[in-house]
């Protein structure tokens, strides 16, 4: 990418000329020159400056939003004719959301090893909010997950599931032997939620809130989805989770609610950077994911 405008982004983001000028291995009397030569050529101030740092002009803020669109389709050509040249992935990394924990990415990442043995395949299970910024930059290469926004230019989304989010017990809870569960049968009770999903929170309040239950009480908040499960085991704690973790919860000693409505449901599928969507690769990890997605429904309804 051409170097005055990889100054102005890192200095856009850092804020700061000598953070920026070690960020990008310059001296900061050259960092500065390539400053005065954007903001010359582009006739205007792209910066404040101020002993507190840098801090971007309105002018600057518009020339940020289509710089960063540059350096993401940059990103991408460089990705893409790699790819042409190297012909295969020695790498292919994946994340996954808690509706894909039980079969479906473990499935996937096992089927694609057999047929790309000399291709090493990393699994993360990661929400999307947390994973996005990866798939945007390289750092993962399919992200499978909720659909909680749309596509940011340069990505591209495939749906797979509709996911419900519910109750979880366990097996000695006393709500666990009822035929049917309302809202109201949840007020007053603890919960654990899996701190992976930053949204579970936010989404049970509005739900108690919508139901006009008391806000909940969220007692513990663990990484791990099957660390949750094992704390809920034999205890009146109360967790959530997707329907397509039941076999996970029932190893684990629980067993799903049947709660109507949902505390939350949501589209989810398959996120992938457009400079990978016609690679051999992606395109039968996509037809696997929707192979076993079905086969998962269909074990699941």
């Amino acid at each position: 990418m051409e170097r005055s405008l990889a100054a102005f982004l890192a200095v856009a983001r850092a804020q700061n000329l000598t953070a920026a000028a070690d960020r990008i291995g310059l001296t900061q009397p050259a960092l500065t020159k390539s400053i005065r030569r954007i903001e010359l050529e582009f006739n205007t101030k792209l910066f404040e400056r101020s002993v507190r740092g840098m801090t971007l002009t309105a002018a600057g803020e518009m020339l940020l939003a289509r710089a960063e669109l540059i350096e993401m389709h940059y990103r991408q050509a460089r990705e893409e004719i790699r790819l042409l040249r190297a012909g295969k992935l020695t790498e292919f990394r994946i994340a996954a959301g808690t509706a894909y924990h039980a079969a479906v990415a473990p499935d996937l990442v096992k089927q694609l090893s057999r047929e790309y043995p000399d291709t090493h395949f990393v699994l993360d299970f990661e929400a999307v909010g947390n994973a996005m910024p990866k798939l945007i930059n390289a750092d993962i290469d399919l992200l499978l997950g909720a659909f909680l926004s749309v596509a940011e230019e340069g990505i591209e989304a495939r749906p797979f599931l509709t996911v419900k989010i519910t109750a979880y017990v366990a097996k000695e809870s006393k709500l666990a032997g009822a035929v049917s569960i309302s809202p109201r049968d949840l007020a007053g009770r603890k919960w654990v939620i899996n701190q992976r999903d930053s949204l579970l929170t936010s989404r049970l309040k509005e739900f108690c809130l919508n139901h006009m239950l008391p806000e909940p009480e969220v007692v513990m908040q663990i990484d791990s989805l099957l660390a949750t499960f094992r704390v809920v085991a034999g205890t009146e704690y109360i967790t959530l989770a997707s329907p397509y973790v039941s076999d996970l919860a029932e190893e684990a000693g629980l067993v799903m609610l049947r709660l109507e409505p949902p505390i939350w449901r949501f589209e989810s599928g398959a996120w992938y950077r457009q400079s990978l969507r016609s690679h051999p690769l992606l395109l039968r990890s996509l037809e696997l994911v929707q192979e076993l997605t079905q086969k998962y429904i269909g074990n699941h309804s």
